[in-house]
């Protein structure tokens, strides 16, 4: 336990270090406020219809569309993404109704010079539900000549962004 003139030494060392610190012009020590970047906000319109359109298709269908988003969207799909640019083709089911589903599962068994094959990946129960779910995808899901020049996906400036 601190006595009387403990107290007031200790007392004394505080106010003087403090009037030593005021004294050299350090003053005491403000927040500073972040420097603020304008943003820009970006509104999106979705077709709610399209979007939940999935929930209803049959389970294969299912099944593949969520292999295709595990497995193949990155490089074929860019969809939802600022631009469309992509590795690889747009696939839906004109392509395999011109290659045929035998060659479209030929392809990603053994894949090509510029795409891994994935016979190892997907049990051919897998390809096929593959294969169904771009069978569902028709020509009016495309994508458009705009996404294809990488311009912006229906994305719309706010009000007052630059």
């Amino acid at each position: 336990m601190l006595d009387m003139s403990e107290s007031r030494v200790t007392s004394s060392t505080i106010l003087l270090c403090s009037l030593l610190l005021l004294a050299s012009g350090a003053g005491p020590v403000l927040a500073q406020e972040p420097e603020t970047t304008p943003l820009d906000v970006v509104v999106r319109t979705y077709d709610r219809e399209k979007l939940l359109a999935s929930l209803t298709a049959p389970d294969g269908v299912r099944k593949g569309r969520a292999l295709w988003l595990q497995r193949c969207a990155f490089c074929h799909d860019g969809v939802g993404q600022p631009t469309y640019n992509t590795m690889g083709p747009w696939i839906g089911a004109e392509t395999v109704r011109l290659l045929g589903p035998d060659a479209v599962r030929a392809i990603v068994n053994a894949g090509t010079e510029q795409m891994p094959g994935f016979q190892y990946a997907l049990q051919p129960a897998q390809i096929g539900q593959l294969i169904e779910f771009l069978q569902s995808m028709g020509v009016d899901q495309k994508p458009t000549p705009g996404q294809l020049a990488r311009k912006s996906s229906g994305a719309v400036a706010a009000a007052g962004a630059k």
